[in-house]
């Protein structure tokens, strides 16, 4: 109920852009309307979350008051520029549209419904939702604010926060996690209308534009992550306004243009890493364009562009730099997971192979088992150790897999149609005719190899890549409707495609339709473990004796980054419990802060650990805590 202030704000805004009352580039239409509002209402998100945080007012109170006055400005805006305005508004009638219109339209509608249904009955339960994407939102709740604080999970600190600022606002206004899936399927959406309104700036007709909405929808991994509580999909969505906003700036010039543009790329790298990596071909792209254009002039779009985006995570960075010493992540992260020296170029053609061999893997096992000996032996004639520890993290194994999981599954039909289309279009020089969509697919293709130049293999890279797919989008249907004089081919084309995005939106490995362990027959406690069901019992058993005491402040000692505790919020909190959970014995660079305030007064007076080393006891600011129950991993002590 009260997260109907964050639509209202929206929606008020939206009408604002759709009535032509406010210009911000681009023509008016619902889909750019809808861009735009989306622009303003991210600003206004991440801006109300800094600004709250600082003012450790981070909480119910302060977010429904700020909302509600956004919401009644836009009101109030809308209503005295549509009552003052001089011009009539042109009623427009309803286009005709075809028999494959009609279809494209209601695959769509389809996915966006059985989606929604899944976002709003399937508990949030991906591994790194568990471990850190929902953790660090409690946190921040508890804490009024999302500033670093002690923890033995450091993903829940450094890794970028931008999502989940957003599920914050979600689950606070919502009373807890039940809407919490849909930041990800909101972005799902954005993305698709954000796509057609790219397609159009290609050249694309309504019809490629359809075409180019319904194959975003389409993607298997898009489809798994819109339901999700995970941050890929709220980066696509923010790179395909970075990138509309960016086409729409090399056509015309504005400084509002510029500021929509820099709003969203620096949320989009706000909410993930490798934005920087798939925007920089485009931003590079702009400013040629505008340095040819305006000459110099083009010092102000660009200095607005890059300044909006430092001052969007200028918080983060901050944050970081005060505890690691770096903007973006410590040492041992990047360690791990960046490519650091020189990579010779051997090594960057395995590392493009085993990231593009992620979408080939297939229903069949002897096929799997083929393409990886193929990739093997071409890393043999190369060689090359496919496991090589400067572009493979840990020197995990290379195998293709087939998988309806939303860390690893592949766009098969999706990669090879791109594959296809971009070849045929560069092979048969349609680029002479098109310049504008040969920079586009270029831009594209550099944003994937500097991917796989700074980014180690891992087997979950293909849900990094989610945004490449959605954008690749706009230039295949723009190169289908143009260069395919056959619409037969082309619809039949089509359908095979949409048709083959079906079964991720029934076979969800996490929250399935149908099935044994579908979301309508298992309750929602159930699901968090949907992934993990070997913990249940054990952290259940640890929540309830822990309250079958009366215990309220609980301490939390964990071994590694891998460890879920959002279960443990959701169990210690029911059904109206109030209880204070904090990190202890941390043994991170974060430990520092158990020594400031709040967290220096947190005396726990029970522990729960994974640590097999602490079921003989240990004291804790001078207090002894003893083991009193044990269940598979989960240690729980009590303080005596």
């Amino acid at each position: 109920m009260y997260l109907s202030v964050v639509f209202l704000s929206f929606f008020f805004t939206f009408l604002i852009f759709y009535k032509g009352l406010l210009k911000f580039g681009g023509h008016r239409c619902a889909r750019a309307s809808f861009m735009a509002a989306s622009v303003v209402w991210g600003f206004l998100l991440i801006i109300s979350t800094e600004v709250l945080s600082l003012l450790g007012a981070l909480s119910f109170g302060p977010l429904i008051t700020f909302w509600g006055i956004a919401a009644a400005g836009a009101c109030l805006i809308y209503t005295s520029l549509h009552i003052f305005r001089s011009e009539p508004i042109a009623i427009k009638t309803a286009p005709k549209l075809s028999g494959f219109e009609v279809v494209l339209l209601s695959y769509i509608a389809f996915i966006f419904a059985a989606t929604a249904v899944i976002a709003l009955i399937g508990a949030p339960n991906n591994w790194d939702s568990m471990t850190y994407h929902l953790p660090r939102v409690t946190h921040w709740i508890a804490n009024r604010g999302v500033s670093h604080y002690p923890t033995n999970i450091t993903f829940q600190l450094y890794i970028n926060p931008g999502a989940e600022f957003a599920l914050a606002h979600f689950i606070i206004l919502g009373g807890g996690d039940r809407a919490a899936n849909f930041v990800q399927w909101l972005s799902m959406a954005g993305s698709v209308m954000g796509v057609s309104l790219i397609a159009g700036r290609l050249g694309a007709d309504r019809r490629g534009q359809l075409i180019a909405a319904a194959l975003a929808g389409s993607v298997p991994m898009g489809i798994l992550q819109s339901t999700s509580t995970q941050n890929d999909y709220a980066a696509a969505f923010w790179l395909v306004s970075f990138v509309y906003y960016a086409l729409l700036l090399m056509d015309t010039p504005k400084k509002a243009t510029a500021l929509a543009a820099g709003v969203s790329l620096g949320i989009a790298v706000l909410v993930k890493s490798t934005s920087y990596l798939y925007a920089f071909p485009v931003l590079l792209w702009c400013g040629y364009v505008l340095i040819k254009k305006s000459r110099a002039k083009a010092w102000l779009p660009v200095f607005i562009i890059l300044s909006l985006a430092l001052a969007l995570n200028i918080g983060h960075y901050v944050r970081n730099l005060s505890l690691y010493n770096h903007p973006i992540a410590p040492e041992i992260y990047r360690d791990k997971t960046t490519i650091r020296g020189f990579v010779s170029l051997p090594l960057v053609i395995s590392n493009t192979i085993k990231n593009a061999g992620l979408h080939m893997g297939t229903p069949s096992d002897g096929v799997n088992k083929a393409i990886t000996g193929a990739i093997q032996r071409v890393h043999e004639l190369m060689r090359v150790d496919i496991r090589d520890i400067h572009t493979t993290s840990h020197r995990l194994p290379f195998d293709i897999q087939f998988t309806f999981n939303e860390d690893s599954a592949g766009n098969f039909i999706h990669f090879w149609l791109i594959v296809i289309c971009a070849a045929v279009f560069f092979i048969r020089r349609r680029y002479r005719d098109a310049p504008g969509m040969a920079i586009y697919a270029t831009s594209l293709v550099a944003g994937f190899i500097l991917m796989c130049l700074f980014i180690k293999w891992q087997p979950w890279n293909s849900r990094y890549h989610l945004p490449l797919f959605v954008l690749w989008t706009p230039f295949i249907a723009t190169f289908l409707s143009s260069n395919i004089n056959s619409k037969v081919i082309i619809n039949a084309a089509i359908a095979v495609v949409l048709l083959s995005g079906l079964p991720w939106v029934f076979l969800n490995e996490r929250r399935p339709l149908i099935g044994k362990d579908n979301i309508f027959s298992t309750d929602r406690a159930s699901q968090y473990f949907i992934s993990r069901p070997d913990i249940k019992a054990s952290y259940t058993g640890a929540a309830l004796i822990i309250q079958s005491k009366g215990c309220t402040n609980i301490g939390l000692s964990f071994p590694n980054d891998d460890t879920w505790e959002y279960p443990l919020w959701i169990l210690l909190n029911r059904p109206t419990a109030k209880a204070r959970i904090e990190h202890v014995n941390v043994r991170n660079a974060s430990a520092r802060y158990s020594t400031q305030y709040p967290f220096n007064n947190f005396v726990p007076c029970a522990v729960i650990s994974l640590r097999p080393e602490e079921r003989e006891g240990f004291i804790l600011k001078n207090f002894k805590y003893v083991k009193e129950w044990e269940s598979g991993p989960v240690i729980v002590l009590f303080k005596r």
